[in-house]
């Protein structure tokens, strides 16, 4: 909040803030754009640059590479670099050591650059490239103390891949503790945002859905993405986006972005129908410089502005210009936002993006590049001090630097930081001992005259930043045995606010400090792992501690428990029993004697404790008790009999059930059908419930079978043919016939056998047939052989 604190000078004072946002923010004054244009704002005014050293070439009115080229100039205005995503240049045009790169960027994508936090010296450009039919977001490092001051790419860090298909969409925006920033893409149909920290950039983005659904198709990979200077707003153009309906539409999304945690939250969008079309068409975004209204255009539409004083009802856009010969915007330094038309050399301009209304004041052509051919408008680095008053630092316990310039000679600034402290200097530093929302106001004062030419008042939020104690390291010897981090969370916590504080674990210290491949369990090996365990602020990630532990497993203990077993007496219930030889003995029920006594089904885990001298080592074994099958019932024994070696018996339950099966007690089988069972006179079929050993049997069963041949010659062996077991059956009926099938004999069940007579005539030698017909129906035939 801006108070003019003496009117009379109030012309003054509009006039300061220009310069100082002139001077205070110099990331803007280079442009390099189109086929080897170029300008730079000198303070008041633009002049032609035709030192552009990068040729765009363009094929069926389509770049070959980025959208824009990337400008990176200093906060004082000095040029840096610039670049295509594969040729840099510096300053003096000239190539950057190892430059070019062997990879091209996907045509009129959007490229971004920011700082590195650990190294002033080191940038970060982004850019995405073309791999096959793949698009993949990509990284390369840029370090501008290389090849004696004049920059050069580092040798491992081009095209570093960050992700596969994504889109042309690409912005900075910087965090809220002015240290970090995040690199906003889009992702199959996802806004991904990617921490860049002193550390590296994340390789674990924060996701948004934010207005998209998986039926927008491959257009939302084209357009482009803007970023307020306040970072509180991120918007979003696309020419062509596929409607659930499935019309298409131009639309823009307007997002807040919370830049404490990356996330996207839709609070606007705008549409109007269009048509497909061959080539996607070209579009512009761009934000006033207060934040609190943006600009849209296209390829033959209108430029239209967008009303963003009241976020909860933003109004209907108002139509700057119908069909607008420039669709390309980008703000300068001086806060008009520039528009050009690709082949033009003419450069429109919104004179006064923060007034709203026709009165923003556009006009077609305040510029002439005499001779260049305009293609696009470039990127720049996020400004390294925001306007008003910036800050570093919003922790608790950390050293805060607070800034703000201007272009009074010599002023004198006076800070109230809002917690009693007062102090004096251009930039200041001061830690904040508790958490919370503190009100600071700087003034600057004139040294000539001693007045105080103006006041800036802002909210400065600290974070509380939790001190975690050293984790004990673990030591387990189980095999096969899964460690879930989240059972320990409470005692990293200690006396830290769960409601307040996340705890995240790492397989590296670098990843603990980019929040890069989280961890959620792991399965020890014999020998040392590291874990790192990180405690962040739930609102503020950035506010953390970091300490590492070890998961020791020196060797396995193998308990030999059963790991199911059954109660198959509800009254005796059922021992668990653990081996010997431990020094303590823990179960999940509570109890901590070596054996238990259950009786109620389900999971039980007993932890047990080796002493190794030097250290403890536990080891676990989890046992499923269940409760036994009731014993079944036979309904049914099926037979087939009438072989001497290869009878079969099955056998019919009333229920299913873990079950097996025997003829001899002795030996059992899964399958109920017994089989290659010799004959004997007598079996039993024995049934086995498996899980609490208890068995039933049959009643007694018999076979039939018949003899093979027989000798009636009155010696007392083999007198008689006979159904072996027929008096066992007294509906049996059995027929003797001759070869020839007359019928000799009729026997029932309770005849000895037949003596080879037929009506007292002896039958000769010969082999005879029989047929038996049994009490169920069935009928066998057979033959055997009379020998006298």
């Amino acid at each position: 909040m801006l108070k003019n604190t003496q009117g009379i000078q109030l012309l003054i004072f509009l006039a300061f803030l220009s310069i100082s946002n002139i001077h205070g923010q110099g990331e803007r004054d280079f442009w390099y754009f189109g086929q080897l244009a170029g300008m730079r704002y000198t303070g008041g005014s633009y002049e032609n640059l035709s030192d552009n050293n990068i040729p765009r070439n363009v094929f069926l009115g389509i770049i070959e590479g980025p959208d824009n080229l990337i400008c990176a100039t200093d906060d004082k205005g000095n040029l840096l670099f610039y670049s295509d995503g594969r040729t840099f240049k510096n300053k003096f045009h000239e190539n950057l050591l190892n430059s070019p790169t062997d990879e091209y960027a996907f045509r009129e994508s959007q490229a971004a650059v920011a700082r590195d936090p650990s190294n002033a010296d080191r940038y970060y450009v982004f850019i995405t490239i073309m791999d096959g039919i793949k698009n993949r977001l990509t990284y390369t490092v840029v370090d501008m103390s290389m090849n004696n001051g004049r920059g050069g790419l580092v040798p491992d860090k081009k095209h570093i891949l960050m992700a596969n298909d994504t889109g042309q969409h690409m912005v900075i925006a910087q965090h809220a503790n002015g240290i970090d920033a995040w690199l906003i893409c889009i992702r199959k149909s996802r806004y991904y945002a990617y921490l860049i920290t002193e550390n590296g950039i994340s390789s674990s983005p924060v996701t948004s859905q934010a207005g998209f659904s998986f039926v927008n198709g491959s257009a939302i990979k084209f357009g482009n993405m803007e970023v307020s200077p306040d970072n509180k707003l991120i918007v979003t153009g696309f020419p062509l986006f596929a409607e659930e309906s499935g019309g298409f539409t131009s639309k823009v999304l307007l997002s807040s972005f919370n830049n404490l945690n990356g996330r996207l939250n839709l609070i606007f969008e705008d549409s109007e129908p269009t048509e497909p079309m061959a080539s996607i068409p070209s579009s512009g975004i761009e934000f006033s410089s207060n934040s609190k209204v943006f600009y849209s255009a296209y390829v033959g539409g209108a430029i239209k502005q967008y009303d963003l004083s009241n976020l909860e009802n933003i109004p209907s856009p108002v139509t700057i210009i119908e069909a607008a010969p420039f669709p390309y915007l980008k703000r300068g330094p001086d806060g008009q936002i520039f528009s050009i038309k690709r082949g033009d050399e003419y450069i429109g301009s919104i004179k006064e993006p923060n007034v709203l209304g026709l009165d923003c004041d556009y006009q077609s052509n305040v510029l002439n590049l005499s001779g260049s051919n305009l293609l696009d408008l470039p990127t720049f680095l996020p400004p390294k001090y925001p306007e008003g008053i910036s800050y570093k630092n919003i922790c608790e316990g950390e050293a805060m630097e607070f800034y703000y310039t201007s272009s009074l000679r010599d002023p004198t600034y006076r800070w109230d930081l809002g917690d009693g402290s007062i102090a004096n200097g251009e930039n200041v530093f001061h830690t904040y001992n508790a958490p919370g929302t503190y009100t600071v106001t700087v003034e600057a004062i004139d040294n000539d005259t001693n007045t105080i030419f103006y006041s800036d008042t802002k909210d400065v939020t600290i974070y509380a930043s939790p001190v975690i104690n050293q984790p004990a390291d673990i030591y387990i010897c189980s095999e096969n045995t899964t460690i879930y981090f989240s059972n320990y969370d409470l005692d990293i916590l200690s006396e830290l606010d769960s409601s307040a504080f996340k705890v995240s674990y790492f397989l590296s210290e670098n990843d603990a400090l980019t929040l890069s491949s989280e961890e959620f369990e792991i399965i020890p090996e014999i020998g040392t792992k590291t874990i790192w365990v990180r405690v962040q602020n739930l609102i503020n990630p950035q506010c953390y501690d970091i300490k590492s532990f070890e998961i020791i497993t020196p060797e396995y203990i193998d308990l030999n428990i059963p790991e199911i077993q059954y109660i198959c007496n509800d009254r005796a219930g059922l021992i668990l029993e653990a081996p010997d030889d431990f020094l303590s003995y823990a179960w999940s029920n509570g109890e901590m004697t070596q054996n238990i006594q259950v009786f109620t089904p389900g999971i039980y885990t007993l932890t047990v404790v080796k002493d190794f001298g030097d250290f403890t080592c536990e080891a676990q074994a989890r046992i499923s008790v269940r409760v036994g099958d009731e014993l079944p019932e036979i309904l049914e024994i099926k037979v087939i009999d009438w072989s001497q070696y290869h009878n079969s018996i099955e056998v019919i339950l009333d229920r299913t059930g873990n079950y097996e099966f025997s003829a001899d007690g002795i030996n059992f089988q899964e399958s109920p059908i017994l089989k290659n069972l010799p004959f004997k006179e007598d079996y039993k079929v024995y049934v086995r419930d498996v899980d609490c050993q208890k068995t039933i049997e049959s009643e007694t069963l018999f076979l039939l079978y018949y003899d093979k041949f027989f000798t009636p010659n009155g010696d007392g062996r083999h007198d008689y043919w006979r159904v072996i077991n027929n008096f066992r059956e007294e509906d049996i009926e059995i027929q003797i016939f001759n070869r020839y099938g007359k019928l000799l004999e009729t026997m029932s069940y309770y005849d000895r056998g037949w003596d080879g007579t037929s009506d007292g005539v002896k039958m000769p030698t010969s082999d005879y047939w029989f047929r038996v017909v049994r009490q169920n129906g069935k009928v066998h035939h057979g033959h055997f052989t009379l020998k006298r």
